[in-house]
């Protein structure tokens, strides 16, 4: 396997860009003909605010590729191949390694539910109390676990023959992308503390390329992102959770897209992008106190070195080139973290401050809690957490 680092000319001469200058960065300098227009519409300066860098290699394998990566204020996880491996990392040791999965816990715990995770391929999103839900595809089952083991497992039968991908939020529904034919729906349903009683909310109907890459990004305790290769969408709970309802689709505004609704004020349904001005890939995004952050490239969707910034509304703020080429990003509270692989073959997690939060962002409110069906607490996010 090769070292993960840029494969172009234009890489090469963005490098020397940013070495050269303190000021902004020209991307349009021997980048692809159809992505200089928008690379033009960014305000792009070289990152700044790291906070720290660590090698991980030894936690994890040079050969692994990244698959899912999460964080929280405290912890970060990881969902990795060959091998398959969920890794979970304290942020405050500065990516010091806390627990492998899977692995199997003391039987004693809980003598009736297995432990092993067969086939992971998601990780809804990691909890400020070092809480990660798993999606295991191969049995249809959604496993918490924590820094202290296996939390609890439950069987998800109407998510068979989907995606395998989701997003837990609050008030207690899932959301998951199932391929219907040629068509992809987004669909939300409810979770309850008993299985028989979770049900469908609603479905979204996706209008995307049915051969692109459908995923999710970093959420938060209210929100998804769900990205197509070049397009961030923001994916908000039904606000009805009885009966039926769609969930709430607003798409990011990137910069150089033209005049565009910011967030909430009109709804609007994913589509396929190729017929407007072409945007870089989008490989990664999160939510950070503040607004958005997006990892895009310029060559594929699995590895880049361009940050966007955007506000809570999804007005584009600026953009930071980073020192290396980064294959997946997580947001975190007033930071992101960026993996990336070295010409050594080494892992590496870093830590980046972003501009929102040296302006004075601050976290998004709660969610609201469940009131008025009490049962429904399963998803809900412990108090503190977001």
């Amino acid at each position: 396997m090769r070292a993960v680092t840029s494969g172009g000319g234009w890489a090469l001469l963005l490098t020397a860009g940013v070495a050269a200058c303190s000021g902004q960065t020209d991307a349009t300098d021997g980048a692809p003909p159809e992505l200089r227009a928008a690379l033009a519409a960014r305000t792009i300066y070289p990152a700044k605010r790291e906070e720290w860098r660590t090698d991980i290699t030894s936690h994890t394998d040079s050969t692994m590729v990244p698959l899912v990566f999460r964080a929280s204020g405290t912890t970060v996880a990881l969902l990795q191949a060959s091998p398959t491996r969920i890794s979970q990392f304290e942020l405050h040791g500065k990516g010091m390694l806390l627990s492998t999965r899977p692995a199997r816990v003391d039987p004693l715990l809980h003598a009736e539910v297995p432990r092993d995770i067969v086939a992971p391929t998601d990780l809804s999103r990691a909890t400020d109390d070092a809480h990660v839900d798993v999606i295991d595809s191969a049995t249809s089952t959604l496993v918490r676990e924590s820094l202290g083991g296996f939390v609890f497992r439950r069987d998800l039968p109407m998510l068979r023959g989907g995606s395998g991908r989701l997003c837990t939020v609050s008030p207690a529904t899932l959301l998951h992308v199932r391929q219907l034919g040629a068509r992809r729906v987004l669909e939300a349903f409810t979770l309850t503390a008993i299985a028989a009683d979770d049900s469908l909310l609603g479905r979204h109907r996706v209008m995307t390329d049915p051969s692109a890459r459908l995923r999710f990004g970093g959420g938060d305790a209210r929100r998804c992102l769900l990205l197509t290769d070049r397009e961030v969408w923001i994916v908000s709970a039904p606000a009805d959770t009885v009966g039926h309802a769609t969930p709430r689709v607003d798409q990011l505004p990137m910069p150089g897209a033209g005049a565009r609704a910011m967030i909430g004020e009109a709804r609007a349904t994913p589509r396929d992008g190729s017929a407007e001005e072409r945007q870089p890939f989008v490989v990664d995004a999160s939510i950070v106190d503040g607004g958005f952050v997006v990892l895009v490239g310029v060559e594929s969707d699995r590895q880049g070195r361009l940050i966007d910034y955007y506000t809570e509304g999804g007005r584009y703020l600026q953009s930071a080139m980073l020192p290396f080429t980064a294959s997946a990003m997580a947001g975190a509270g007033p930071r992101f973290l960026a993996l990336h692989q070295d010409q050594q073959y080494r892992w590496w997690l870093s830590s980046w401050l972003t501009p929102m939060a040296a302006r004075g962002a601050t976290p998004p409110p709660a969610p609201p809690s469940v009131t008025r069906a009490p049962e429904r607490r399963l998803f809900e996010p412990a108090r503190g957490s977001r």
